[in-house]
């Protein structure tokens, strides 16, 4: 069930400022589907409600009589305060589906790491094409199958899922085991003594 949010129609020569004291947020809803953009108001207090990990979720934006099924596609903040100053809903189409980033959810352990391996992580997040109703909170990454250092998990790697079309390219890496750089230098220094000795019994 898609959260609910009311909002108001917004009088455009009403500054931003003077709504913010007032306990509003300017906001702005946008869509394929509209004809033009729709300047509105959403009380600060109710917006407070939404949990962040529903951000990515579909939300049933009422106005007055209508319901438009959104997401939220920015949110615009103070870099000082923290304060919200605008949100803009963008207006989903039905059956369609759209392009958005999940994040990436790591789970398990690595035998890699308890060797003293260090897992380098070139992912946190992936960019999926699915239905609005379909986008999910995170995707798990089982790090269970990095079992010494050198193996890596990619795209390719991840379990198929047939409401989610992965964007990313299919072999780029989301998480590696590498070895230590002590390690790597020990190797390179047994390896060089090592060949001074072959040669000498070659000779």
């Amino acid at each position: 069930m898609a959260i609910e949010l009311n909002v108001e129609e917004r009088d455009v020569k009403t500054k931003a400022r003077a709504l913010r004291r007032e306990g509003f947020i300017p906001a702005t809803l946008y869509g394929p589907e509209l004809d033009e953009s729709i300047s509105c108001q959403v009380s600060l207090k109710d917006f407070k409600k939404i949990a962040y990990k529903d951000y990515k979720h579909l939300i049933d934006l009422k106005t007055g009589t209508d319901t438009h099924e959104v997401l939220i596609r920015n949110i615009q903040k103070d870099y000082v305060s923290n304060e919200i100053k605008n949100i803009e809903f963008y207006k989903v189409k039905r059956g369609h589906k759209l392009t958005t980033k999940v994040a990436l959810k790591f789970i398990g352990e690595s035998p890699a790491s308890k060797m003293g391996a260090d897992i380098v992580t070139q992912y946190t997040e992936m960019t999926v094409k699915c239905l609005p109703r379909d986008i999910p909170d995170d995707v798990e990454v089982s790090i269970d199958t990095l079992k010494k250092a050198g193996d890596m998990i990619s795209f390719a790697d991840l379990p198929a899922n047939d409401k989610l079309e992965i964007q990313e390219p299919l072999g780029e890496i989301i998480i590696k085991a590498v070895a230590k750089r002590g390690a790597i230098a020990m190797e390179d220094e047994e390896a060089g003594e090592e060949a001074p000795a072959e040669e000498a019994a070659a000779a």
